[in-house]
């Protein structure tokens, strides 16, 4: 039953973030995190983030620009191991918290604003790329430092997706780098691994697929109202 449930959280995550772009880790980290050690998870997610995003960026390779994003991943590089430390040494309670509090916290304000009022400095990218390496080190997740950059910018909207795809494509290798240095990697995790695949696959390109019957700012708001509820939980 165990497995089954992973295997759903597993081909949910990839349907939104096929639809998405970027809710695989912000679905699957929490709800992976009822049924496994959230320090096996960790290493599970950054094996799965490289190859999802890493098609999705493929597919939008025509639609960035490399120069733009460069300070975001100086940034990430530097915060990436910082955070793998953090997942290393402290316990598996005070992650969960901090977790809990960051998805109340980012996903009130995303469920709350469209856009930051005012458009942040060229340089503040260096700054938002370490906090997205060092969120990146101990939830995978780095795109939220990176949407708030990003998203301040005048970008357009397409351009906006595929730099934040880009982005997570190149720090998730990052990440899975230093946890593959670090030994997080075991051989029961990549076995999951191999075994959820299919999953993975199969929920991306539906997500893909039905991108555009999706109604994305109503499953928007559910998808972040579902996620502030998860913090909640975790807090208690």
């Amino acid at each position: 039953m165990e497995t089954a449930f992973i295997g759903l959280i597993i081909f949910v995550s990839s349907v939104l973030q096929g639809v998405f772009g970027f809710a695989f880790v912000l679905v699957g980290m929490p709800l992976l995190s009822f049924f496994l050690d959230i320090k096996f998870v960790a290493p599970l997610i950054a094996l799965f983030l490289p190859l999802i995003t890493g098609i999705l960026t493929f597919r939008s390779r025509a639609s960035f620009d490399y120069r733009k994003l460069l300070p975001l991943v100086v940034g990430a590089a530097v915060g990436i191991p910082l955070g793998i430390y953090f997942l290393i040494e402290f316990s598996d309670k005070l992650i969960k918290t901090t977790l809990g509090v960051f998805l109340v916290v980012y996903s009130s304000y995303s469920l709350l604003t469209r856009r930051v009022p005012f458009r942040l400095p060229a340089w503040s990218a260096y700054v938002m790329g370490f906090l997205a390496g060092a969120l990146g080190g101990v939830f995978n997740t780095t795109g939220p430092p990176a949407v708030l950059y990003v998203s301040s910018q005048e970008w357009s909207k397409t351009n906006i997706v595929a730099s934040l795809n880009f982005f997570i494509f190149i720090t998730s290798i990052m990440v899975l780098m230093v946890h593959l240095f670090s030994g997080n990697i075991t051989r029961e995790i990549f076995t999951t691994f191999l075994v959820f695949i299919p999953a993975m696959l199969a929920g991306m390109f539906l997500g893909i697929r039905g991108h555009r019957g999706f109604s994305e700012d109503k499953y928007r708001k559910c998808l972040f109202a579902l996620l502030i509820v998860m913090g909640v939980i975790f807090l208690l």
